[in-house]
């Protein structure tokens, strides 16, 4: 089985060629080839391995056709197991053959360094014999596909039978996927989810459509439906936006939908039933001599991380600094900033409120805004233009539009702390790594005067502190400079001596 895969070359041919006839890849040794490299399987038509990029940039500037699409990458790969290499190269050799071979350069490599044995093919986009430049498109490429089958068929390899061929994505909508930025097709695939959940037959959900700023091309003579999206420039057909949403799969998921609901609610009554008969107060046993509840029931411990934790402490440190129970050092510091507190506060509870721990959180929160402001944007320019056409006074439509414009204020305030936040959370974390670090050399500080305290030698009063003190009378408790009796050890006797 050989499946057939094409590139198209717009820059750097030579690294393409190269890549083909990789002699690390390619390595066959005491293999027979024309044009090739020694000892691997490499060849080439009407120009040689080595100098082929040369001989293909000498066409294209002969005849004058250098620039746009330099060449055709082809792929043909087979299934692990199935084909030697040499019968995979000559089943590329006969596919060129065939295809290429009278009018085109082309240059072949079979790499066996994996475990599918595959063909990398590089034609030149120029034919020398008409000078005119090939081109791809599906139906071209389709006949390739079929020429390469029949030649796997005769060479007694599996094909593959009526392949299924789907509509890739356009590469702006694919990177757009890839950088989660909001695409038109991705927006109305959302609008259409939304608003299939509250229709219940399908002319509803036209109508709900056509509420929310669509228009439908609905026209008999037409084969497939179209939309076209608030503020869009073109119709959209239903069925390029993905098989889920063509109008017969849609009619499919309301009525599933439907049913859903119904079970839904059977089951709901169901458990309402259950209800009636339930005990309303279970008592708990005791776990020693704690009620188990305490141990059930108790609350978790809350974390923060990221953007929010560093939020957080910084507000903490300057309500710290505001009460003066910081060092006069970190309040000389952070002075500047304790007149940014509520606004440090609003963002605070902005993060908290909405759970926003990390920068890729506010980005995507950011984007969700971006989107609803754009639709309520849309909807209200749309209103505008129905008073405009319209003769008589419509207070209704005023009113939408003042709830618009009551969203739209918060829309962009909340956008407004996302970029407050983006922006201000590096110098935050700068400036409280500091203020730490001066905290900690202050406590350090203050930590070694204390030690050196605990250890300093008492000072000595004018009281004598013992027997051996000059000064003390054991018998009168008083300190006239003499002894009343001679001092009971021997060693005093001898120092008295």
């Amino acid at each position: 089985m050989a499946v057939l895969k094409i590139h198209v070359i717009r820059h750097r041919l030579d690294d393409r060629l190269k890549y083909a006839i990789n002699p690390e890849k390619t390595a066959q040794p005491d293999f027979p080839n024309l044009n090739g490299l020694p000892d691997t399987l490499t060849d080439a038509f009407n120009c040689y391995c080595d100098s082929a990029y040369e001989d293909m940039t000498e066409t294209k500037k002969f005849i004058g056709k250098e620039g746009n699409v330099l060449g055709y990458h082809f792929i043909q790969s087979f299934k692990p197991g199935e084909v030697t290499p040499a019968q995979a190269h000559d089943i590329g050799i006969k596919f060129i053959e065939r295809c290429f071979a009278n009018d085109y350069q082309v240059v072949i490599g079979t790499h066996t360094d994996k475990d599918h044995i595959h063909n990398h093919i590089i034609v030149n986009s120029v034919s020398f014999e008409t000078g005119k430049k090939y081109r791809s498109t599906p139906e071209t490429f389709y006949a390739l596909r079929g020429i390469s089958d029949e030649i796997c068929r005769a060479h007694g390899l599996s094909v593959i039978e009526n392949p299924k061929s789907r509509k890739g994505k356009h590469y702006a909508e694919w990177k757009a996927d890839q950088e989660y930025r909001p695409t038109i097709r991705a927006e109305i695939r959302k609008d259409i989810d939304i608003v299939l959940m509250q229709a219940r037959t399908l002319d509803e959900f036209w109508n709900l459509l056509r509420k929310r700023g669509y228009d439908i091309r609905t026209n008999p003579n037409r084969k497939y439906v179209a939309i076209r999206p608030p503020n869009g420039k073109r119709y959209i057909r239903l069925k390029s936006l993905g098989d889920n949403y063509t109008p017969g799969r849609l009619a499919i998921r309301i009525e599933n939908q439907r049913g859903s609901i119904i079970n839904n609610l059977q089951e709901l009554q169901r458990r309402q039933e259950k209800l009636k008969y339930r005990k309303k107060y279970y008592p708990l046993p005791y776990a020693g001599k704690y009620p188990l509840r305490i141990f059930l029931f108790r609350t978790p411990r809350i974390t923060f991380r990221g953007i929010r934790a560093l939020y957080w402490r910084y507000v903490y440190m300057l309500g710290k600094v505001r009460a003066q129970k910081a060092p006069r050092a970190v309040r000389g510091m952070m002075i500047e900033e304790l007149k940014k507190l509520e606004q440090y506060k609003r963002q605070c509870y902005f993060l908290r409120d909405n759970r926003l721990s990390t920068k890729n959180d506010i980005c995507l929160y950011r984007e969700g805004t971006e989107n609803e402001i754009y639709v309520l944007t849309d909807r209200r320019k749309q209103l505008y233009r129905t008073i405009r056409q319209s003769d008589e006074e419509q207070p209704e439509l005023r009113e939408e539009i003042a709830q618009i414009n009551a969203e739209l204020r918060e829309l962009r305030k909340k956008r407004k702390l996302c970029d407050a936040v983006n922006d201000t959370a590096p110098e935050m974390k700068t400036r409280l790594h500091e203020a730490n670090a001066v905290w900690e050399q202050i406590d350090q500080k203050e930590k070694i005067k204390e030690g050196a305290k605990a250890y300093e030698p008492r000072e000595c009063s004018n009281r004598p502190n013992g027997p051996h003190d000059a000064g003390y009378n054991r018998n009168r408790r008083s300190f006239d400079g003499e002894r009343s009796r001679p001092p009971r050890n021997t060693a005093d006797r001898g120092y008295e001596k």
